[in-house]
């Protein structure tokens, strides 16, 4: 029966301050080692390819704007 009462005194013993302190910097290193991998790792991109841009079309005019900037002329109002 020594035994017995020995286990159950043992598992009512609260952790002592120090055995606290290495729990927690475990749990927090664990949770920054997640952290870590999810930020820095590609697991969302399909094959973890980087994505490319779309292949450019030569067959249409890229980058030009046909129509200047808005100014008053566009408001009816004349620029007289």
């Amino acid at each position: 029966m020594g035994r017995l009462e020995n286990i159950i005194a043992r598992n009512k013993r609260s952790l002592r301050p120090r055995e606290r302190t290495l729990v927690s910097v475990a749990f927090s290193a664990i949770i920054l080692l997640i952290l870590a991998l999810a930020v820095f790792t590609d697991l969302g991109r399909p094959g973890g390819a980087p994505e490319q841009p779309p292949p450019r079309d030569h067959t249409r005019v890229n980058d030009i704007l046909l129509v200047g900037p808005r100014s008053h002329v566009d408001a009816g109002v004349d620029a007289r």
